[in-house]
């Protein structure tokens, strides 16, 4: 793996369950403080690309690095070790529907076996940040579905990881949410975070340090 890459795939090869193929010789990098928009539409191989990023699904063959670490389905030390190093919104990182509003924010620093005092603090930071202090001891079930991105969002800021996976962070929100997620989209990426950012339709504005692609037959361009 490159020197300072946060990830690399390299002549990634993948079929679906039903034998198609889903990518052909991709490759891919992403430097540490660099993020990447890759746009693609229903069925062009965005969530198998995440769930390889996560060690959910292994590869046909090619090779998937985060961190430098060689990412396996089923090497569940090594996985477990590099998840703790991704935020993630939308698509496979749902909340955990048993935890309420802040035990799914402050999730990540109990993972990470933060001082309690710190949680505290970072937690009322993003409580705020996000406007969710009403929220803070709701269910997800009883959040809008403006509330639970703004919750996901939370989750994903608040260990400071160096990566953060967002599968369609426009949609289905209204304008004032729109404008605050874009606006936060544009924060990370000068913050020194690395972001990937799956989407359906490119972001309306361009971000800093960020490389656009497209998922057009099972490469990405």
């Amino acid at each position: 793996m490159s020197q300072g890459a946060v990830v690399e795939l390299s002549n990634i090869y993948l079929k679906s369950d039903r034998g198609s193929q889903v990518f052909r010789d991709l490759n891919f990098k992403l430097e540490s403080s660099r993020s990447a928009v890759i746009v693609g539409g229903a069925g062009s191989g965005k969530s198998s690309l995440v769930e390889m990023l996560v060690g959910l699904r292994r590869p046909t063959s090619g090779s998937v690095e985060l961190f430098g670490e060689l990412v396996r389905a089923g090497r569940g030390r090594t996985v477990r070790r590099v998840r703790k190093r991704i935020g993630g919104v939308g698509g496979i990182f749902s909340l955990v529907p048993s935890f309420t509003v802040a035990e799914n924010i402050t999730f990540p620093l109990v993972i990470a076996a933060e001082r309690k005092k710190v949680i505290k603090e970072r937690l009322l930071r993003m409580l705020t940040e996000f406007s969710l202090l009403k929220q803070a001891g709701e269910y997800p079930d009883g959040l809008t579905r403006v509330e639970n991105t703004l919750v996901q969002f939370a989750r994903a800021s608040i260990a400071n990881q160096p990566l953060i996976i967002i599968d369609e962070p426009l949609a289905g929100l209204d304008q004032n949410t729109f404008a605050r997620v874009l606006s936060y989209l544009v924060k990370v990426s000068l913050s020194g975070r690395s972001m990937i950012i799956l989407a359906s339709e490119p972001p309306p504005q361009e971000l800093p340090n960020t490389t656009n692609y497209r998922i057009d037959n099972g490469v990405l361009l």
